[in-house]
């Protein structure tokens, strides 16, 4: 049996009473073992490596537990979040303000260390000053109350929006298990106006009231996060956010969001005049909301000749993954992705793959969970169970969770939007994959957020490039590949609606930098504070909503992209100019960049180097100039 088979959780035995017993043991270990560190030397040897081993195997026991409580969750792996809140709040309150752990980072920072080590240690000290170590006794109290509060809000916030999630809705005399945004997919097919505006009503008022009414969770959150901000000497939570990140302020963050919503916000006013002629055609009094996704789609099938009916037989999901995004891996990064039907998940629906490099070594375990039901949380993700590093012999193994409509027995074709989720999870588990840093806790994807998603988003390019496509896009019964003309339609199809997309998101971010940068009332009227704010940043409009609402924002409102919902934009900006490297100085033979070359290249770069060093070096590397917004106006054809 190898490394990665005993170290793979048999998941059928991990029901919510296991995953207590592994998360209560391995707390309990892990404070010991930091507990014996305080009398360690304060040398990389003596206390730099065995405190990041601490953490390595707190996070491999701790790991598997949080990710059953998304993709499973229900009322036990609930109920068992919420017990956990309280002590992992306290061990993080312990560590954080443990003086003796501080000072032997200190004494490192002051010592002669090599490049990597150095990095590693200041960011530690970064992260004691933002968890409280600066502070009085009481200060520390205060602190950990608000966290506490904060955990507690989060874990209700995210388990009320899956049971939303999980909750279908009646429109026009049939069920619809809405999408965890505001806009539904259903809407580019539904031709009744009527039912078209009802399941956009019904997707925009969730969290408004009723059983699932996250609005006093959403103030107080608020309240909360910018509260703690201010006892570490910050105005607000935004600004605490961005410590960590590589923007550098919240005025660079407003500025790159309104100048691309404004490119956006005029580009859609032409969308605008040409979807309400074609609605008047049809005979609708008033174009609104609810219609654009209709109108739009039927101007893609009319321009483009191109419509997701059409395209749906070439788009079978498993050869999506195994002849597009594992074939793309493989010609630019040399992995490749071996089915292992001995090993399972936690759903018979779930596959299992060995990702090997190109000498055929193991990087590790890649699963796929790739179909919504009852319980598991919205959206889709990457989670590491395992993150492989340089001083372990442990393999990486990675998971990518989506909610795709099950369908039983048949072929699951995918629409385009689905396509890129699959090369965007995938980008991040190659982030994973491919890392080779000294220490576990600058593995892999432990970067700043708004670098994060540079190697997800720089994944979806390859959907298009012709060498791939012609791979994957076959159809699910003859095998023949889609039609050449069909092809360009859909690489023309690029940036098709994407001003209508980039207002819808640009609201949201703004709505999160809204909520972390403003006093709130204890009474704040949520819906009120959404309109004054989304007209205050110029991206007000009766027919683009933003993509979440603030009660259904699980981003802004759990853990993860608080005050930073804004980092796909930023990481887009990144994206552009690698993607521009890729097709011009990376191309051999107008291949487009789809070679080992540039592969090797980009890995050395950015993609190994998880947060080994300041990722601003590892972008300067490859690119050798700074991003800009107008980057992202170009790329999405603004």
């Amino acid at each position: 049996m190898s490394k990665i088979e005993k170290v793979l959780p048999d998941f059928s035995k991990y029901n919510a009473a296991e995953c207590e017993r592994v998360a209560f043991e391995a707390i309990d270990t892990y404070r010991a073992t930091i507990t014996a560190l305080e009398e360690a030397p304060a040398s990389i040897e003596d206390f730099l490596i065995p405190f990041d081993e601490a953490e390595f195997e707190f996070d491999c026991a701790i790991g598997p537990v949080y990710t059953l409580i998304s993709a499973v969750g229900g009322p036990d792996f609930d109920a068992l979040e919420e017990k956990l809140d309280e002590p992992l709040t306290k061990l993080q309150t312990w560590m954080m303000t443990n003086e003796a752990l501080y000072a032997k980072f200190v004494e490192l920072s002051k010592q002669n260390l090599d490049e990597e080590s150095a990095y590693m240690v200041s960011e530690q000290i970064k992260e004691f000053r933002l968890g409280g170590i600066d502070l009085d006794a009481n200060g520390r109290k205060a602190l950990e109350e608000a966290d506490l509060k904060i955990s507690q809000l989060a874990t209700r916030y995210g388990q009320i929006v899956s049971k939303m999630l999980a909750t279908s809705v009646s429109v026009a005399g049939r069920e619809y298990t809405l999408n965890n945004f505001t806009n539904q997919l259903a809407l580019a097919q539904l031709d009744d106006p009527t039912a078209r505006a009802q399941l956009l009503a019904k997707s925009m008022e969730r969290g408004f009231g009723g059983e699932f009414d996250t609005r006093g969770i959403v103030t107080e959150m608020a309240r909360q996060r910018n509260a703690r901000a201010k006892l570490l000497g910050f105005n607000n939570h935004a600004e605490v956010v961005l410590e960590t990140e590589m923007a550098p302020s919240t005025n660079a963050v407003y500025q790159l969001l309104s100048d691309v919503s404004k490119a956006a916000v005029e580009a859609s006013k032409g969308n605008e005049e040409e979807l309400t002629r074609r609605a008047q055609a049809d005979g609708l009094e008033r174009f609104t909301a609810s219609d654009w996704l209709y109108y739009q789609e039927k101007q893609k099938a009319d321009v483009l000749g191109l419509s997701s009916q059409a395209l749906k037989p070439y788009l079978e999901m498993w050869n999506v993954l195994e002849n597009g995004v594992f074939f793309a891996a493989n010609k630019i990064y040399g992995v490749s992705a071996k089915r292992r039907t001995d090993l399972s998940g936690w759903d018979p629906s779930m596959r299992v793959y060995e990702i090997e490099d190109e000498a055929g070594k193991s990087l590790g375990i890649f699963l796929i969970d790739p179909f919504t039901r009852a319980g598991k949380s919205g959206g889709a993700w990457m989670d590491s169970l395992v993150q492989g590093y340089l001083a372990t012999d442990y393999e990486s193994i990675i998971i990518n969770c989506a909610n795709f409509e099950p369908v039983g027995d048949g072929p699951k074709f995918l629409v385009w939007d689905e396509v890129e989720t699959l090369f965007h999870e995938f980008g991040h588990a190659l982030h994973g994959f491919l890392s080779k840093t000294r220490y576990a806790s600058t593995a892999g994807t432990a970067v700043p957020r708004d670098f994060v998603e540079l190697p997800s988003q720089l994944n979806e390019m390859w959907a298009y490039n012709p060498t791939v496509i012609e791979n994957f896009a076959r159809h699910f019964e003859t095998g023949e590949v889609m039609p050449e003309q069909m092809r360009a339609q859909l690489r023309d199809s690029k940036t098709f609606g994407q001003a209508h997309a980039t207002v819808e998101f640009c609201a949201s971010a703004l709505l999160d930098q809204a909520w972390y940068s403003s006093e709130i009332s204890e009474d704040e009227d949520v819906a009120q504070f959404e309109a004054e704010a989304l007209e205050k940043a110029g991206v007000a409009s009766d027919l683009i909503p933003p993509r979440y609402r603030s009660t259904y924002f699980p981003h802004a409102f759990t853990v993860g992209y608080d005050a930073g919902y804004y980092s796909y934009m930023w990481a887009e900006a990144l994206v552009a100019e690698c993607e521009n490297w890729f097709r011009t100085v990376a191309a051999i033979d107008g291949d487009g960049g789809l070679n080992r070359q540039a592969g090797r290249q980009i890995t050395n770069a950015i993609l190994s180097r998880g947060s080994s060093r300041d990722p601003r070096e590892s972008f300067w590397e490859l690119i050798g100039h700074e991003a800009s917004a107008k980057a992202i106006v170009s790329r999405r054809g603004l």
